[in-house]
């Protein structure tokens, strides 16, 4: 319930009103502000800072592995999977145009996949790598090389196989949603954190109801990601956790870049002197499908045996943090971005590759939403 001076101050009508002030919401919000710097624009947030996976990723400035590009092959048509890769390099590139390399702490360290020895998925990789590449020539003439005889130099132990994934960087996540917030800020968008928004109706304009009470917009956009399914009934949306682990620091550590495994769903990379570990999401897919922000100790202990067994052989490395954070998948990987009904839109389903995504996805829902008005 709202008192008269809270409804008057602060839940009183704006013209733009987004749910969620994850990366996506926050850049919208930057270029609806700046394309119309007259007109109100306020962001819904449930958490103190962010609750889904914005806050929470490992900081890839990824468009994609080898084998995660094959699999989505078998899956979608091959105009489907580039094109959803071409949209993640300009997200990145705009990215990095929009707050500057020194503001998100951009680093071109590379990335690489890794094969255990016998894996059948290596040759396939292998076979399929000028094809590959030749898709990919748009982002440069050679982004996937084998580079197996570097497996030395990271020190790992039941590793065969190796392909370099040349363009490939890293941000620190927390530096990246610092800047975007505080670019937010100074363009004059309000965020509100700690309200919940649990619904939404429309008449002559859309009324959100939260758990705070109701307040009311022009234009409604959805951009809380594997949080959507709770708002909208058919979202085509389903939340994915995924867990994560970062180490205390590593004397002399041998890892830069950025490294996956098994299509994707293992994901490692250095951070501070660190080593930052993330995924097996596929060992309990049940389990993880969840908008619930706790630890699964059976996936867990998995990514501990990774790390000692794979990652950092007979070193004896304490965990510093363990946490979780919450993705949103779907059937498909495209992008959901669309006119939902007269005022409301959404911008969700970023299957994971969010970070690489959400800025252009901003953009894009801006435009959206102003050839709609």
């Amino acid at each position: 319930m709202q008192s008269y001076w809270e409804k008057k101050t602060f839940f009183y009508p704006r013209h733009l009103i987004i749910c969620g002030a994850g990366f996506t919401g926050l850049a919208t919000a930057i270029y609806y502000k700046r394309k119309y710097p007259e007109r109100s624009v306020l962001i819904l947030e449930k958490d103190p800072v962010n609750g889904g996976a914005s806050t929470k990723n490992a900081g890839f400035a990824t468009f994609g592995s080898p084998s995660e590009l094959l699999a989505d092959l078998a899956i979608s048509g091959e105009d489907e999977v580039f094109n959803l890769v071409e949209k993640r390099w300009k997200g990145l590139l705009n990215l990095r145009n929009l707050l500057g390399d020194k503001n998100i702490g951009y680093r071109h360290d590379h990335g690489y996949e890794l094969f255990k020895p016998g894996d059948p998925l290596f040759n396939t990789c292998i076979d399929n790598l000028d094809y590959l590449n030749k898709m990919l020539s748009f982002i440069a003439p050679k982004v996937f090389q084998n580079a197996s005889h570097k497996i030395a130099q990271f020190g790992f132990q039941g590793i065969e196989n190796l392909i370099e994934i040349t363009e490939e960087g890293q941000v620190d996540t927390g530096m990246m949603y610092a800047s975007l917030l505080n670019l937010a800020k100074e363009t004059g968008v309000e965020i509100f954190n700690g309200i919940e928004v649990l619904g939404f109706e429309e008449g002559s304009s859309v009324k959100i109801n939260t758990r705070n009470g109701a307040i009311s917009a022009n234009i409604f956009l959805i951009a809380n990601n594997g949080f959507a399914s709770q708002i909208l009934k058919d979202s085509e949306t389903v939340p994915a956790r995924a867990q994560v682990l970062i180490t205390t620091p590593v004397s002399n550590l041998k890892l830069k870049g950025n490294f996956h495994m098994d299509e994707g769903y293992y994901y490692f990379r250095n951070i501070d002197g660190r080593v930052l570990l993330g995924g097996a999401r596929n060992i309990d897919f049940e389990t993880e499908t969840t908008t619930e922000l706790a630890l699964n100790e059976r996936i867990q202990q998995q990514l501990k045996s990774v790390l000692q067994q794979i990652i950092l052989p007979g070193l004896n490395v304490e965990i510093e943090q363990q946490w979780s954070g919450i993705m949103g998948m779907g059937t498909r990987k495209q992008v959901i971005l669309k006119k939902l009904s007269q005022y409301t839109y959404c911008a969700i389903r970023l299957s994971g590759i969010g970070l690489a995504l959400s800025t252009q996805l901003g953009r894009e829902a801006t435009e959206l939403i102003s050839a709609e008005q």
